[in-house]
């Protein structure tokens, strides 16, 4: 087995972190593209 390091640090906590702000942030705002999108093409759907 290998030997228990006391000096590591983990440093990926804060980058994933990061990365689950951006995906909710990022989220509302594919909506939006696919209905700016449609409405730039006129290829709405008449409701």
């Amino acid at each position: 087995m290998s030997e228990h390091d006391e000096n590591f640090r983990d440093t990926a906590g804060p980058v994933w972190i990061l990365v689950g702000l951006v995906v909710l942030l990022a989220m509302p705002c594919l909506a939006g593209t696919i209905v700016w999108t449609q409405i730039l093409t006129g290829n709405t759907i008449p409701y």
